[in-house]
């Protein structure tokens, strides 16, 4: 059994919520140690997403891949934010374009981060998602994706994919808050860390690429 405090229970609802109504079946790469747990998401940006949370019971060395919408169901029944793993609907761990939960980043090996405040980032990010609004109004879905493809393929900050900074601000992983934020690189892997958590990418060049139109 893994057991999760209120705010943890609350704060993985929403972020699962969040990803689910873009993608109603998502799946999601669970891990624990003796003291947390992790769980690994790709919602519909051509990024993984890696949440991590203390929890107050675990069951250590669990790794398995469920559906999300039976965990956040879960979560969502149980007042005391204890469930069970093996209770959950499990599925394969798709294969994708980008990254798939069948092959996580590396835990180590990880160049020296970059860092920045969240609010300095923030305009940034804002900037281009008033330029694809602008710019795909009118367009066909096709023409909406070729935009698409463009502005979140452009290197931005930390030499950060323009997606990696838009996925983490859809997620709310990354706000106009001051608190710093970090990126790092690991061979194909770069990612960035924010205090929510992280966003990772996974540069195999143009096969990898994914219109992102849909997530506004």
């Amino acid at each position: 059994m893994i057991t999760l405090g209120e705010s943890e229970r609350r704060t993985l609802i929403a972020l699962g919520r969040r990803q689910l109504d873009w993608n109603g079946h998502l799946g999601a790469r669970i891990v624990t140690t003796e003291t947390a747990l992790g769980i690994y998401t790709t919602p519909p940006m051509d990024v993984m997403c890696f949440l991590a949370f203390p929890t107050i019971e675990t069951q250590a060395g669990v790794d398995s891949t469920i559906a999300l919408a039976s965990l956040v169901a879960e979560l969502e029944a149980s007042d005391t934010g204890r469930f069970d793993p093996s209770t959950l609907t499990e599925m394969k761990a798709p294969v994708t374009r980008g990254p798939n939960l069948g092959h996580l980043p590396p835990a180590d090996g990880w160049q020296m981060p970059i860092t920045a405040i969240a609010s300095d980032i923030m305009p940034i990010v804002e900037e281009a998602v008033a330029e694809f609004t602008q710019r795909a109004q009118g367009l066909s879905a096709r023409g909406q994706e070729v935009i698409a493809e463009e502005i979140w393929d452009r290197p931005a900050w930390a030499g950060l994919p323009m997606r990696v900074l838009h996925a983490a601000r859809r997620l709310r992983l990354l706000t106009a808050e001051p608190v710093r934020i970090a990126a790092a690189t690991n061979g194909p892997w770069k990612r960035l860390s924010t205090p929510r958590g992280q966003v990772f990418v996974h540069s195999t060049g143009e096969a990898a690429r994914l219109g992102l139109h849909v997530v506004r």
